[in-house]
């Protein structure tokens, strides 16, 4: 039996698909306003929303659809065993299921991937939102579990604007982890089908951190639902954004060394390769790993040449920017990638200094919720408009090790004020 459940769980995990605990269900329907009406869980699992609508709502008409067939079984046996006998339940993609409800409930399968029978996209949350959408009667909500990351990464942009065209996003909840051994922040979204565009770009969302305009929200890049920042907060980046100078197109980005193998390709031995570990403030500490196969056998890796250059090295897994300059040619691997300046007006060891600055490090977290120092993001970052001579300065500070004279000079060319400067130090880790 337990060999069984570990099997369950590992097939669980590769799908995406958890099922959500009872208690959470009840916390998310609570929100919702009034009688539920005709209610539908598109990816239904062993019923656990249905149930819950069920005690938020009796009087609601459930219909559950489940691409497995083992799962509709188990809602099945499961709603029977809590007196519930008039749900209708199908075997039916919830991707393609088209009814007309009044809600939406559920946690659609997160992620990627085939596994056996069960169909999945590339993007799963994008197309569940998409069906949700497309079966709510105007006025309808859903109310979906989905991915932190799905309200902002700028993979999903497409189908957050898809969802913010036809719908007012009337609450967005970070939730943290909430599934056992899944290291996957959730997000709870409740939204409405609204055909009023006026109202849809009026809807104040309510967020943790306090109400926004959807219209904000949709002019942030990427119509990233955003539901990190307070209005001050918010302000506060849209501020350091006016400053127009950015690295895109003046910059040329070297990826790190893929090596397909590391236990094959890294050892004691053989060329030292800067990881994202060896990567400090301004500081790379002698490498401790080794590429031990030629450059040419790994499965992919920039020119020579590239990595030869003078270059700005960052860490990739990182929540903001930690970087350094190499004046030394190494190689670097995929978890410390770098850039090489192009543009003369540009200085290294300024550039590495500002990226390790408190306000960048606050911008980067500010907008960018996964733990990942991406090229879009760098490319993004907004440059302070300075002089030459101060740019000298900041240089100097952050190779002196001075953090508090660098946050000063790198705030003071952004011109923040003391109630900015304020916000900035109140983040973990600024």
């Amino acid at each position: 039996m337990a060999r069984r459940a570990a099997a369950v769980q590992e097939q669980r995990k590769a799908l995406g698909a958890y099922y959500t605990p009872a208690a959470l269900v009840d916390a998310a329907l609570a929100l919702l306003p009034g009688p539920l009406g005709r209610v539908v869980d598109l990816a239904c699992g062993e019923g656990a929303w249905l149930e819950g609508v069920a005690r938020r709502s009796p009087q609601a008409l459930l219909t559950g659809v489940d691409i497995d067939p083992a799962a509709v079984e188990a809602a099945r046996d499961r709603l029977a065993a809590a007196g519930i006998r008039e749900a209708a339940l199908a075997v039916a993609d919830g991707t393609r299921y088209r009814g007309r409800f009044d809600c939406v409930v559920g946690n659609p399968p997160w992620g990627a991937g085939r596994v056996g029978h069960v169909r999945r996209g590339a993007e799963s949350v994008s197309a569940f939102v998409d069906s949700a959408v497309e079966n709510l009667a105007a006025g309808g909500r859903m109310c979906l579990l989905v991915p932190a990351a799905w309200l902002e990464v700028a993979a999903h942009a497409p189908a957050r604007r898809r969802l913010c065209a036809v719908a007012a996003i009337e609450r967005l909840v970070h939730l943290g982890d909430v599934f056992a051994g899944v290291h996957s922040p959730a997000a709870l979204l409740i939204a409405r089908r609204e055909p009023d565009a006026t109202l849809r770009a009026r809807q104040m969302v309510e967020t943790p951190r306090g109400p926004v305009e959807q219209a904000e929200l949709m002019g942030d890049v990427g119509c990233a639902l955003n539901a990190r920042l307070t209005p001050a907060e918010r302000a506060l980046a849209a501020k350091l954004e006016r400053h127009r100078e950015r690295l895109a197109g003046r910059v040329r980005f070297i990826l790190g060394v893929v090596t397909g193998d590391n236990r094959r390709a890294l050892g004691p031995d053989g060329e030292p390769i800067v990881t994202g570990r060896d990567v400090a403030a301004m500081r790379i500490a002698t490498p401790r790993r080794h590429l031990c196969v030629p450059l040419g056998r790994v499965q992919q890796a920039a020119p020579r040449a590239a990595y030869a250059r003078d270059k700005v090295v960052y860490r990739f897994v990182s929540s903001h920017p930690v970087a350094a300059v190499d004046r030394d040619g190494r190689l670097t691997l995929n978890s410390a990638n770098a850039f090489a300046v192009d543009d003369d007006t540009l200085e290294l060891d300024f550039v590495a200094a500002w990226l390790n600055s408190s306000a960048v490090r606050w911008l980067h977290r500010a907008r960018f919720a996964m733990p990942r120092v991406l090229r879009s993001h760098l490319e993004r970052l907004p440059l302070p408009s300075t002089t030459t001579a101060e740019r000298g300065a900041i240089a100097a500070a952050a190779l002196a090790g001075d953090a508090v004279t660098l946050d000063a000079r790198v705030m003071n060319a952004y011109r923040l004020d003391d109630d900015d400067r304020m916000l900035v130090a109140a983040w973990p880790g600024s």
